[in-house]
């Protein structure tokens, strides 16, 4: 299995060194693509220094991450966020999860230090992955072939991994896999409840039918205060 890993990352010095690291020592990964979107923090100078392919794209999550899967050579693909700690068996759980016949899939998230919210995002994990609804921090790992059917990512700046989930789910069947996938809590440190009704809304909005722009605006404007 030829394993790909695509990270997006915008001013992620602080993480991005410590991932890279990781998977540098995690058997079976094949390769790791960092598709930067015009980071000015040393996010490239890190990314160069390592053994990872640096992509520069234009910023936004979807865009980003779909210059990062046109440059990656993985019969495998599998799309991490700047902060997260990936299990040491990352690609042998993502090996098992093929072999079974599943096109894809995510892990299980562990958020320590994420306080009562993160708890809270543990539990209520699971019972949303059984409707089908997970998000880009868990991992989401996909066959080739399966992601270039469905269009990969749309070239949106947030809710791209709603969207993508959603086309996945369509395709065939996935894997919950026990990772776990560790995750920061550094968007909701300080302003908890505030973070989930924001959360809340967009997706609320997102639903209803309000566009992806229209969202990160709204989102950029409140994450600032």
């Amino acid at each position: 299995m030829h394993l790909s890993v695509v990270i997006p990352t915008l001013d992620e010095a602080e993480n991005i060194g410590a991932l890279l690291e990781r998977l540098s020592r995690t058997p079976g990964v094949s390769e790791v693509v960092v598709s930067d979107g015009g980071s000015t923090d040393g996010t490239r100078k890190i990314v160069r220094a390592s053994q990872a392919r640096l992509v520069e794209s234009e910023p936004g999550r979807g865009i980003q991450l779909r210059a990062g899967a046109r440059e990656a050579k993985g019969e495998v693909l599998l799309f991490l966020h700047a902060d997260v700690v990936p299990p040491r068996d990352l690609a042998a759980q993502i090996k098992d999860a093929l072999n079974r016949g599943y096109v894809g899939g995510n892990f299980r998230l562990l958020y320590p230090g994420g306080g009562p919210l993160g708890r809270w995002l543990e539990a209520l994990a699971p019972f949303y992955r059984r409707l089908g609804r997970y998000y880009g921090d868990s991992g989401l790992f996909v066959r080739r072939q399966v992601h270039d059917e469905m269009g990969g990512f749309p070239e949106i700046p947030v809710m791209e991994d709603v969207v993508f989930v959603r086309r996945l789910e369509a395709i065939g069947r996935t894997a919950y896999m026990p990772g776990p996938m560790v995750s920061s809590s550094r968007r909701w440190e300080g302003r908890p409840v505030r973070t989930l009704l924001l959360w809340a809304s967009m997706q609320t909005a997102f639903a209803l039918g309000a566009s992806p722009h229209q969202l990160a605006r709204f989102y950029r404007a409140h994450v600032k205060r």
